[in-house]
C-alpha cells in the first residue's frame, strides 16, 4: 500500500487591513507617534503633580485658594478646576488630535494661572504650582518637534549621492 505525503503547508496570509488594523491619514498638525505618547505622559505627569500639591495642602492644614480650608472645603467643581486642561491634554493626546503644542501652551497658561492667587499666602505650594505649570510649558514646547507638516511645493526625488 502506498502512501501519499502530507500536503505541502499554506502560505501565510498577505498583509492586509486586518493584520495591520484600521489606517488613516495623518494630517498637518497632529503629533506623530512618539512625540504623542510623550505629550501625553507628561500632561498626566501634570495631573500628578496637582494631586501631590491637593495632597500635601491637605496634610499641612493649607488652604489653596481652589482647595479652601479642611473645615469648610471648596465646591468639588472648584477643587477640580485645575485638572480639567491637563486631563484635556492626555485625552487630547490618547485621540490624536490636531494642535496639542498650542493647546497645552494655552494650558500652561492657565495652570501658571492657578498659582498666582496662592503667591502672597502660601509661597511654597504657589512655587509648586508654577513649577508644574512651567513643566507643562516646557513639555508643549518641546512637542513642536514632533508636528506633522504640510508638504510644500511639489516633492523632489533626491538622486543618488546628492545629499539630500
Amino acid at each position: 500500500m502506498q502512501t501519499l505525503p502530507p500536503p505541502p503547508p499554506l502560505p501565510p496570509p498577505p498583509p492586509g487591513p486586518l493584520l495591520e488594523g484600521p489606517r488613516r491619514d495623518r494630517r498637518p498638525g497632529e503629533l506623530t507617534t512618539g512625540w504623542r505618547t510623550a505629550f501625553g505622559a507628561g500632561w498626566a505627569g501634570i495631573v500628578l503633580g496637582y494631586v501631590a500639591v491637593w495632597k500635601s495642602a491637605r496634610t499641612l492644614g493649607i488652604a489653596t485658594w481652589w482647595l479652601g480650608p479642611s473645615s469648610e472645603p471648596n465646591l468639588l467643581f472648584v477643587q477640580l478646576l485645575p485638572f480639567v486642561l491637563p486631563v484635556l491634554m492626555v485625552i487630547g493626546a490618547t485621540r490624536g488630535a490636531r494642535w496639542l503644542p498650542i493647546a497645552g501652551l494655552g494650558a500652561a497658561a492657565v495652570a501658571s494661572a492657578v498659582a498666582v492667587p496662592d503667591l502672597g499666602r502660601f509661597e511654597a505650594l504657589a512655587v509648586v504650582e508654577l513649577a508644574v505649570a512651567a513643566a507643562g510649558a516646557l513639555i508643549s514646547v518641546a512637542s513642536f518637534a514632533g508636528l506633522l507638516r504640510a508638504a510644500r511645493g511639489p516633492a523632489v526625488a533626491a538622486a543618488p549621492g546628492d545629499g539630500r
